[in-house]
C-alpha cells in the first residue's frame, strides 16, 4: 500500500529534518504505467456496464432472464447477436434488421429476405408478397384485403372461414383476423400474447386490434356486450359457456366465425383453433361487442 507523507514529525515536537523509509513519499508512476492504470479502469467501468455500442435502442440481456424465443414478449423484441447471446430492442425496424427480416420500409424488403415474415397481422402491420414476390406491408385491413384476394397465400387451401365470410363491421372483421392468425399459438393461463394466450386474453387482444376495448375476464366481457339469440349470430359475436348457467358463472369465451364455427383459446394442454358448436357443448351466452 503507497503510503503519503503529511509533513507531521514522527515525534510531537520534534522535527526530525528528513523522512525515514516508511513515510517517505512513493516514487511518481511513469507514463506508461498511469497509462496501462487508465486501460484497466475503462475495462472495468465497460465489464460494470455491460456491452458497449450495440447501437440505438438495443440492449443487452445482462441481468434478465434469457427469453423463450426469439420475438416480442409484451414489452421488448428479443434476438441473438452472431457471437449467440441475447439482446432486445423497443424498436422493431431493429429487430427486423438484425434478424434478417429485413426493414420495416416496403421499398427494402424482399422475397430473398424474409427471414421468418409470415403473411398475415404481425401485431403491428399486416404483411404480404406483391406479384414479384417482394414483400410489402401495410396497416390498413382493407388494403391488405384488396392485394391479398382474401388474405391468404393458399386461398384454395384455407378453410371457408378464412375467405367466404367478412363481418358487417371492419373493425370486427380486423379482431376476426387477428384471432385467426393466432391459430396454433399455444394456451397459456392469463395469457395476453404474443406467445400463448387464454380465452379472454385472445378475445381482448383482438378485439384490440380493431380499435374496440374490451374488460379481460369472460363473464366481464359478456357484460360489456349486448346479448343476442342463437338466430341473430353473425361472424365476430362472442360465445360465452357458463358451467352453473349464470352470467357471473361465465368461464370461457371464443370467436364465432359463422357456418357454426368458432375460434377458442380452450384449456391448458392445447393450442388456439377453430372448433364446431355442438349439441353437447353448446353455449349458455351469445354478445355482439
Amino acid at each position: 500500500m503507497t503510503t503519503v507523507n503529511t509533513g507531521a514529525p514522527a515525534v510531537a515536537g520534534e522535527p526530525t529534518g528528513q523522512q525515514d523509509a516508511a513515510t517517505a513519499p512513493a516514487p511518481r508512476p511513469s507514463r506508461t504505467a498511469r497509462l496501462r492504470r487508465g486501460i484497466a479502469m475503462v475495462a472495468v467501468i465497460a465489464t460494470g456496464a455491460g456491452v458497449i455500442g450495440l447501437g440505438t435502442g438495443v440492449g443487452p440481456a445482462a441481468a434478465e432472464a434469457a427469453p423463450a424465443h426469439a420475438g416480442w414478449d409484451g414489452s421488448r423484441y428479443w434476438f441473438k447477436n452472431s457471437q449467440g447471446e441475447w439482446r432486445w430492442t423497443s424498436h422493431y425496424s431493429v429487430y427486423a434488421a438484425r434478424t434478417g427480416g429485413g426493414s420495416p420500409s416496403a421499398a427494402k424488403s424482399s422475397a430473398g429476405s424474409s427471414g421468418g415474415i409470415k403473411q398475415g397481422w404481425d401485431g403491428e402491420r399486416y404483411w404480404f408478397r406483391n406479384s414479384k414476390g417482394e414483400w410489402r406491408w401495410t396497416s390498413h385491413y382493407d388494403i391488405y384485403l384488396d392485394r391479398t384476394g382474401g388474405g391468404s397465400d393458399s386461398d384454395d387451401e384455407r378453410p371457408a372461414y378464412f375467405n367466404d365470410s367478412v363481418a358487417e363491421d371492419r373493425d370486427v372483421e380486423t379482431a376476426v383476423q387477428f384471432a385467426l392468425s393466432q391459430l396454433g399459438v399455444p394456451f397459456r393461463r392469463a395469457g395476453n400474447g404474443p406467445d400463448g394466450y387464454d380465452c379472454s386474453g385472445l378475445v381482448q387482444q383482438s378485439f384490440r386490434r380493431g380499435g374496440i376495448d374490451l374488460p379481460r375476464v369472460a363473464n366481464d366481457q359478456y357484460a360489456a356486450t349486448t346479448p343476442i339469440g342463437a338466430s341473430q349470430l353473425r361472424r365476430g359475436d362472442l360465445l360465452f359457456w357458463s358451467p352453473d348457467g349464470t352470467p357471473r358463472g361465465i368461464q370461457h369465451v371464443a370467436i364465432y366465425l359463422g357456418d357454426n364455427d368458432y375460434v377458442e383459446a380452450a384449456r391448458p394442454g392445447t393450442n388456439i383453433r377453430v372448433s364446431e358448436i355442438s349439441s353437447g357443448y353448446y353455449p349458455a351466452y351469445m354478445g355482439r361487442p
